[in-house]
This record gives structure tokens, sequence and C-alpha cells, in this order.
């Protein structure tokens, strides 16, 4: 027997709606995200580029004897190591001949070889495309794990799964800090992102299920707010340890996913889950601390649960009865736990319903749109004027402006309204930006304007995908709605997989990233007015709560053109 959502409101509402209990096991949860933050954007510094040169041999002389070309000698010669090749120019006869060596000494890195990943493995010249696959295959992680691990938390609950992949982050991140070689950093690089969606996924259910409809906005600022001081931690970490190895920046960097030991005391299951679930033992008596810490009487909140219990049963009896048997077979047997099984609902039975599918195409393609616009600007900050540190601080401080905007906007324009305003305004700035790159190329407006384009475009694909964050969950019924998430979350991985490469791209077409990013941020502006608003709405408890959403709408928009003149 599950209980309906509503009673799950009814108890949250029992505890204060936003009490110090709720509060509390929210930001238990929530400093997850400094760990799930920091090893996601933290190799655009353990992996920055350092410059560097060809390093010159021992005896110069050995230069020649690899020419292997008797005109060439150190009295007409003259050798230049520049940064992926050793030039040697011979003065023959009044002719300059030259000749290319690739770096066969090695390489000479103005800073030390071991601050950053890349110069400590040489990933530079021939092998400089190898940088982005860092990048690349951690996403692919997430990818496979924001698949699977979903399934295990709508399974066996938010919190096993939040602690179990916080500890494997722990692990991976030290492992990383001492990979052998590049092979064995991608290798770790993939499980990690694999974990780090068990984190993330978790985080973002658990925020979700902790208030009822009329607080749940709360969850979206703080957490947005939360992500903004973590991601711009990256760059005050990075600007600290820039003299130091890499290793110890990224043993720096996750070090803070020891606090996985302090969530272990601290943090309690979901609600939400355990009452769904129907896990009645451990409900009372995380109701009785929970009424404890928030002040509120035990018995009055126990009441409240045991009401929506009798009457939930009420209904499943009555509902029985109408329609026969609900247990019972063609045969009049009762049926087995195995075909029980079979009337759980499943994400195919969302693929089922036209109106349903359209929901998960539209969020996937909105899901893939934010996150390659928000990593693409990350990867890129480096081509904005200034220092690479302020330029990444700058653009993630640019997503509090964009959380104030969600916040005023969520619960007065409703959830559409809000994610087309700033998709749109994402779009339309990153395309200015682009013209501008392209229209002023050598002048002096046009890198102010880039800029200036550039961070608003960040600042509404920012807020956009913190409110496709907060949007998504609530378009899902409970048992599907880790899954829901977490299949929007692996499909942002395609345009995550795509991001690091953009700035290759711009090295080739310097108009294409912007022009691609605008675009799409344009097309999902358009494509979320196909989804219904859920502001107001308490979270869906089944599929056909959420194809009653579109049935009510669909008779509303009838009607409005039934009496229009």
């Amino acid at each position: 027997m599950a209980v309906k959502t509503s009673s799950v409101d009814q108890v949250l509402d029992a505890l204060g709606g936003a009490g110090r209990y709720q509060l509390f096991q929210y930001f238990v949860c929530m400093l997850s995200a400094l760990s799930a933050s920091f090893q996601l954007l933290n190799i655009v510094f353990v992996g920055r580029h350092v410059a560097h040169t060809c390093k010159q041999p021992v005896n110069i002389s050995d230069i020649y004897h690899v020419i292997d070309n008797e005109l060439y000698q150190a009295n007409n010669s003259k050798i230049y190591f520049e940064k992926c090749n050793i030039r040697v120019e011979a003065n023959i006869s009044g002719d300059i001949s030259t000749s290319d060596l690739s770096c066969i000494y090695g390489y000479e890195y103005v800073e030390g070889k071991d601050t950053s990943l890349m110069s400590d493995m040489d990933i530079v010249c021939d092998r400089a495309h190898l940088r982005g696959f860092a990048q690349t295959l951690l996403i692919i992680g997430q990818g496979i794990g924001a698949f699977v691990l979903p399934v295990f938390s709508d399974h066996y609950g938010r919190r096993p799964v939040q602690l179990l992949s916080h500890l494997c982050f722990l692990g991976l991140g030290v492992g990383v800090a001492f990979a052998p070689t590049y092979t064995v950093f991608l290798v770790l690089r993939v499980f990690l992102g694999f974990v780090q969606q068990g984190i993330v996924l978790t985080k973002m259910t658990i925020s979700i299920e902790m208030f009822p409809s009329r607080h749940r906005k709360l969850s979206g600022l703080f957490g947005s707010i939360m992500w903004t001081f973590c991601t711009a931690s990256i760059a005050l970490i990075a600007y600290l340890m820039q003299t130091y190895s890499w290793r110890i920046t990224q043993l720096v960097y996750c070090s803070v996913s020891l606090y996985v030991f302090v969530q272990f005391f601290l943090l309690d299951e979901s609600l939400s889950w355990l009452i769904t679930n129907n896990k009645t033992k451990q409900v009372t008596k995380n109701l009785k601390k929970a009424a404890r810490i928030s002040g509120k009487d035990y018995q009055t909140v126990l009441n409240v649960y045991k009401n929506i219990q009798k009457q939930q049963e009420s209904e499943n009896s009555l509902t029985e009865s109408l329609l026969g048997s609900k247990d019972r077979g063609l045969n009049g047997k009762k049926m087995t736990l195995k075909e029980k099984d079979k009337t759980k609902p499943s994400f195919l039975d969302l693929m089922k319903r036209k109106r349903l599918a359209a929901n998960v195409f539209v969020l996937w393609f909105v899901w893939i749109t934010d996150s390659l616009t928000v990593f693409g600007l990350f990867m890129m900050s480096h081509s904005l004027a200034g220092s690479p540190h302020v330029n990444f601080v700058l653009y993630s401080l640019l997503e509090a402006p964009s959380v104030l905007v969600f916040y005023f906007m969520v619960d007065r324009y409703g959830r559409k309204k809000t994610s087309m305003t700033l998709h749109g305004t994402a779009g339309i700035a990153l395309l200015a930006a682009t013209v501008c790159k392209s229209v002023g190329k050598g002048s002096s407006w046009s890198p102010i304007a880039v800029t200036a384009f550039s961070c608003i475009g960040m600042f509404g694909a920012a807020g956009a995908w913190g409110t496709s964050f907060f949007f998504t969950p609530e378009m899902f019924p409970t048992n599907l709605r880790n899954v829901g998430l977490g299949t929007s979350s692996a499909c942002s991985r395609l345009g995550g997989m795509l991001a690091p490469f953009s700035s290759l791209l711009a090295e080739h077409v310097e108009w294409a990233p912007g022009t691609i990013f605008g675009v799409c941020c344009l097309l999902a502006t358009l494509l979320v007015n196909v989804l219904p608003e859920t502001m107001g709405r308490e979270l869906p408890q089944t599929v056909d709560d959420v194809e009653a959403w579109h049935k009510k709408t669909d008779a509303k928009t009838a009607k409005d053109m039934d009496n229009s003149p």
C-alpha cells in the first residue's frame, strides 16, 4: 500500500513545512555539493595549459647529428626552440634553409613540470587533443551513473545511495591524485563521474522531497546558491595552490569528501520515500526525531500520519471492491509477488503514452542544451580578457543573480515561463556575443561587448539549468522521480561530452560555438511550452496523476476556445 503525495505533504506541513528538522536535513544533504562540484570542474585548473618550449639537449651539437646533413653546421646555423618543434635555420651559400624537428628531447615548462597534469604527463603538442578526454570521460561516467544509480535510489532509498556514492567518490578522488599514467587517470575519471551522479541526483531528490509544495522553491534557491559558492571556491583554491603540484591540489579538492563521515551520522532517509514505500517503523522513528527537533508535538504529527494511512487503506479497499479484486487473476486466485511486481510503474509506462513521452523528450533536449552551454562557457572562460581565475569566478558568481530571478519568478509566473525567459535570455545574448566577435574583430569595443554578452549568456544558461533541476523532479511520479531526473541528467551528458571541444572548434570556426549555444537555447525556449505547468501542484504519485494534468490543461484550453468570440 502506497501513500499519496498529498498525504506526504500533510505530514511535512505538520512538522512545520520548513521546520528546523527539514532545514537541518536539507543542509546536511546539500553540503555534499562541495564534493560533486570540485571534482566536476577542477580539471580546468588541475589540467590547465602551461606555457612550454622544446627542451634543449645537454650538448647542442647533438641536433646536427639528428639532422644528418653536413650542410648544417654550428658556424652557419641558428637553432630556435619553439613551442612544438625545434627549428634549425642554416645560411647555405647565401640562401636560408630550414629543418624542423619534433621536441625529441622533451619539453621545457615555464612553471614547474608537475604544476599541471598536462605538463606532468606531457599532454601537449601532438598529444594536446587528449586533454579534452579527461572531461569527456568523466561526463560519460556521469551518463552511465545517471542511468544506473537512480534505480537503486528509488528501490533502496536515497540515503544509502548518497552515502555509498560519496564514500566511493572520496576513494576515487585520492586515487586520481596518485595516478601513475594518463591512461589510469582517464579510467579513474570514468568511475569518478559514475559515483558523482549518485551524490548529485539523490541530493536533488532529497531536497525536493524534504518540503511540501509551497516551500519547494526554497530548495532551488539555496541549492543554486550553494552550487555558486562551490564553483567559485574551485578558482580560489586553484589560485592559492598554483605553485604546488597538481597532485597536492587534487588531494585538497577531494579532502572535502571526508564530510561523508559526518553525513553518516546526521543524514536521515527521505520521509517522502519512507511514507510512499510504507516503511511504517522507520517513519514513526524519524517522525519522533523530527518532531523533537522542530519543536512539534510528536503525537499530533503521528496522528496525522496514522489518519492518512487509514484514509488511504479505506480508499484502496473501496477501489478494489469496485474493480472486482485488484490482486486476483482470471482464475480468482491471489496474484503472486512476481505478478504484483508487474503492476509497479516503470519508465516504459511514460514512454507508452504520447503526451508523457513528449514531456520526456523535451526535458532531455533541454538538459542537453543546458549542460552544453554552461560547461562550454566554463571551458572557454580563458578566452575572455583578464585572469583565468577571475573569469572562472565571474562565471560562477553569475549564477547568484539568476537564482534571485528564479526565486521571484518560479511561484509567481510558473516553472514554464521562468525556464523560457532564462533560456531566451541566454540564446539572444550568446548570439549577440558571436556577432560582436565576428563584426568587431580587431576593434577596442569588441572584447568588452563579447565579455558582457557572454556573461549575460552564462547568467541565463545557469538560471535555466537550475530551473530544470527544480522543474524536472516535479514532472515524474514518486517511484519514477529519481529515474526521471536520472535519465534527464544522463542525456545532458551528451552536451557535457561535447563542451570540452568547444575551444578546439573555435580555433577553426570562431563563430561556431556561440551560434550553436545560442540556437539550442532559443529552440529550448520554444519546446518548454509543450510541458505542463507544475506550479501549485503537489508532487504526482502515479503516472495517471501526470497524465491528468494534460487532460485538465486540454479541457481548459478547449473551454477557452469555446468562449472566445
